[in-house]
């Protein structure tokens, strides 16, 4: 991407956020959706990118999957006027499957009526609404006129933009939805400090990941995925790709190790060495975890763990960052990365230090 058409982008983003008449959560969750799926899928040849509505529908439901629990003993609201209709409707389901996503995509039938009825709703409140600054529509994202079967299509450059900038539009929109919760007047009451609030509404549901450190030390056989040594007290849970580049929870991302380890990685991204033992047990083993995940109702997915992981270390590389090794020691981020990911032709670019392109 030419930096002038960054630059662009860049300001055709922020006039969305600040001048975009918000009455709901609805167009942050769909603009962070655009984002999150350009970096978990690969563009066409033009540069755009194909997306199905309820692709977009498995977002919204991820996003607010946690925030229709209680906050201070109330859901939060999340439209002006009263409750958003996704948030009745992910309550709902959240009642069924005693609030773990995992069981209730694993039930094809409830999983995807509820995806059916939250791409209904998208379909009708923010697709079209998104790109309205006051009267004027700037379709600087995608076209309503190339909408068909419903499908909308990024505009080229824009996944591009999106993977590049991810980091920091995330930042953006969770400050935007973070200030629309507050403005919200139904909410007032029972709002704490802007950093209790960000906790719950983009954070992690810990008895969850009480659940996905229990079964990886089962499945690591108590040993720390970093040392290789037997871990003596609870050990820890670790993000492979760190929450800092890539906020989502998927249970091929977690790795168990020691509380000493974690905190010495912290948000880099893992050496090659850890990088081909992830991908021996999270990928080459990943079904069999998959099972074990199905069986206690805990999200994964192995195909976007993938994606996700080949996008961080590509972002990586192209800003020359350093990958953590052991305490104190890293390496280049270079090719070495797509051997170790198995990559086809990654053995041959780390050999011949081609540039990436």
């Amino acid at each position: 991407m030419k930096p002038d058409e960054a630059i662009r982008f860049l300001r055709q983003f922020q006039e969305l956020l600040a001048e975009g008449g918000f009455v709901a959560t609805y167009k942050f969750a769909l603009l962070q959706a655009l984002a999150d799926l350009s970096v978990e899928h690969g563009s066409a040849s033009d540069g755009s990118l194909p997306l199905h509505v309820e692709q977009i529908a498995e977002k919204f439901i991820e996003y607010y999957w946690n925030q229709a629990r209680p906050f201070q003993n109330q859901v939060l609201r999340q439209n002006t006027k009263g409750q958003a209709e996704v948030v009745r409707l992910v309550e709902e389901f959240r009642t069924q499957t005693d609030g773990r996503l995992g069981r209730l995509q694993a039930s094809q039938k409830a999983w995807s009526s509820l995806k059916r009825r939250v791409a209904g709703i998208i379909i009708k409140m923010p697709l079209w609404k998104l790109q309205t600054i006051g009267n004027h529509q700037n379709e600087f994202l995608y076209r309503k006129r190339d909408y068909n079967n419903r499908t909308i299509r990024l505009l080229p450059g824009v996944p591009e933009a999106f993977r590049i900038f991810h980091p920091l539009l995330t930042s953006m929109i969770r400050g935007g939805w973070i200030t629309q919760i507050h403005r919200i007047k139904g909410n007032r009451d029972v709002l704490g400090p802007g950093a209790e609030l960000e906790a719950f509404l983009f954070g992690t549901d810990r008895s969850s990941l009480t659940q996905y450190r229990d079964l990886l030390r089962r499945h690591q056989a108590g040993e720390c995925f970093y040392c290789g040594k037997k871990v003596g007290d609870e050990g820890d849970l670790d993000h492979f790709i760190p929450w800092s580049r890539y906020p989502l929870d998927l249970g091929h991302n977690f790795v168990f190790a020691h509380k000493g380890c974690n905190n010495a990685k912290r948000d880099y991204l893992a050496a090659s060495v850890h990088i081909e033992r992830w991908r021996i047990q999270n990928l080459d083993h990943g079904h069999r975890l998959a099972t074990d995940f199905n069986q206690v109702g805990l999200a994964h997915d192995l195909e976007r763990s993938l994606l996700i992981a080949r996008w961080a270390y590509q972002q990586g590389q192209a800003s020359q960052a350093q990958l953590w090794v052991q305490k104190g020691q890293f390496e280049p981020c270079d090719y070495r990365w797509q051997a170790a990911l198995g990559m086809p032709g990654g053995l041959r670019l780390a050999a011949e230090e081609q540039p990436y392109e």
